[in-house]
């Protein structure tokens, strides 16, 4: 049995189920912010009996039948359910249910992951990324974080001002109306005034020129190379998911040794799958950008008809049979 763990709206994981579908294989999809509404827990732990029941197909699925995991994009609910709650409420009783799945990874800790929760957690750590793939061989942009304006100054000065700045950790930021991205961008020398460096730490980065974009996906032993002509959009040069405009993709044959570095990279991120990040330099260099240890895959698939799912669910099912 393959357990998914996702939300509803992930389109990602609707690939996976056609694909388990395809080759019979059992699965439960959980979207987790049916619980507690649609999917009722029964946990018994004295007996150790831990029993997820779908109250639409009426159907109970032990813990203890889980053969492998493929983790995706949790959501806790909103709990309207639950009628008269204030805000302090809500947060507290949204933060119980963070807490419970938490203890359903665990008890998940023993059976075959893609990739395991605390695994991505750690690897979704930029700085380190960059440690770890520079000690791998790859070539990494040259990089500070700080809130040191004299030290920001000279870097921007080495750099002779071309250069961006990016989030330390994630772009997304959740609002009440829903999300917004921080993208990366060319810096303003006129936003770099001491008073605003050193208030919180800045990410800066010289500016790459590239020939192109390249989404990398690794899994096991595969990988599936894209090149994404984001120089052709001027929206999307610095960051091709700006653009405005549809990016020609193609499938591309990655050296062998820039190969062997992003399934060393993934291994010693102890991940079974990621999405890395490079770009192809003017001057014809594979250089590194960041690793996406959960990041998306199936508009590749889509664009391209690499076997991605093919792949990730036939990992999944190894450890079934």
């Amino acid at each position: 049995m393959v357990l998914l763990i996702t939300n509803k709206q992930d389109i990602t994981v609707d690939f996976i189920v056609r694909e388990l579908k395809a080759q019979k294989c059992p699965y439960y999809r959980l979207n987790t912010e049916d619980i507690p509404t649609i999917v009722h827990v029964q946990f018994d732990v004295d007996n150790g009996n831990y029993i997820l029941y779908d109250t639409i197909k009426q159907e109970s699925l032990s813990l203890s039948d889980i053969s492998s995991v493929y983790f995706r994009r949790p959501e806790i609910a909103t709990l309207e359910n639950i009628p008269k709650l204030d805000s302090y409420e809500r947060n507290y009783l949204r933060l119980e249910l963070a807490t419970l799945l938490e203890g359903i990874y665990k008890s998940l800790r023993n059976v075959y992951w893609i990739n395991d929760v605390y695994k991505i957690r750690e690897a979704e750590n930029k700085l380190y990324q960059l440690q770890i793939a520079q000690e791998i061989g790859f070539k990494i942009p040259r990089t500070v974080i700080a809130n040191e304006h004299k030290l920001l100054k000279q870097t921007m000065e080495a750099f002779q001002g071309d250069c961006i700045i990016k989030p330390i950790r994630s772009g997304n930021m959740g609002y009440a109306d829903g999300r917004k991205v921080i993208f990366t961008s060319m810096v303003d020398p006129e936003n770099f005034t001491p008073e605003r460096i050193t208030a919180f730490p800045v990410y800066l980065q010289e500016n790459i020129h590239k020939t192109c974009d390249i989404r990398c996906i690794v899994v096991g032993s595969r990988v599936f190379a894209a090149s994404i002509d984001s120089q052709r959009s001027e929206d999307g040069k610095v960051d091709w998911r700006k653009a405005h405009e549809y990016l020609p993709h193609y499938k591309i044959d990655l050296p062998d040794e820039i190969q062997r570095k992003a399934i060393a990279l993934t291994q010693r991120l102890e991940l079974t799958y990621s999405a890395i990040d490079l770009v192809l330099s003017t001057n014809r260099e594979y250089i590194f950008l960041e690793c996406n240890p959960n990041g998306q895959w199936a508009w590749i698939e889509n664009r391209l008809g690499y076997p991605i799912s093919k792949r990730i669910v036939s990992l999944l099912r190894e450890v079934s049979e």
